[in-house]
């Protein structure tokens, strides 16, 4: 069954516990996004304060989109988040592999969407999945780049047993054309929390990939 994970990034504390609870009914899980203004052009909300304050039963995956993620590790002690993604393009990327499995962490390696999968390669059979982005990370409701969608196809195809997560621009008609390249997983931001109804967008999702 295909995984629909929500995503929230946002630079406002009180949005990111808003945020949560508006998608509470409708999921198990949330993918927060953290930036560090570096790595992305923009910062968000450091996650680590605001994930210990609120309460919710939900679990996070943390998108760590910073150029140096091993010196972010140290605040993430909470079991809501139990997994984490980092980026290829990122510093020290084996260190924190180490660090994050020490935690009993979870690992997503995420890669751009120019960076060539030869890049992750070596990492395959170290982390839980590999996390496509099919727009530039870093903002919400930016354009779904229609070429990543033949790399996931080459990846699967090469990989057929590695779980593949895509983030970005999904909406219930891209969420079709990743599912029939080899996905698992799809991160929604702004199709699910700009609409007017969360459940009405994460069923449309649903029923948008319901045969695969």
């Amino acid at each position: 069954m295909v995984e629909i994970i929500p995503a929230i990034l946002t630079n406002s504390s009180e949005e990111f516990e808003k945020l949560v609870h508006l998608i509470e009914p409708y999921s198990q899980r949330i993918h927060l996004d953290v930036g560090d203004g570096i790595f992305v052009p923009n910062a968000t909300i450091g996650g680590y304060s605001e994930l210990g304050l609120v309460s919710t039963h939900l679990k996070f995956d943390v998108h760590l989109m910073v150029k140096k993620p091993l010196e972010q590790l140290s605040f993430w002690n909470n079991k809501k988040a139990d997994r984490f993604i980092i980026h290829v393009e990122s510093e020290d990327i084996t260190p924190v592999i180490k660090e994050l499995r020490s935690m009993g962490k979870n690992i997503g390696l995420a890669l751009n969407p120019d960076t060539s999968t030869q890049n992750i390669e070596s990492f395959v059979g170290l982390v839980d999945f590999i996390q496509f982005m099919t727009v530039n990370p870093g903002f919400q409701r930016s354009d779904f780049l229609d070429h990543v969608v033949g790399k996931i196809r080459s990846f699967h195809k090469k990989y057929p047993k590695v779980t593949i997560a895509v983030d970005g621009g999904i909406n219930p008609t891209t969420a079709k054309s990743v599912i029939e390249a080899g996905a698992d997983i799809l991160v929604s931001g702004s199709f699910v929390l700009k609409s007017n109804s969360v459940g009405k967008a994460i069923t449309e999702l649903r029923e948008a990939v319901q045969n695969f």
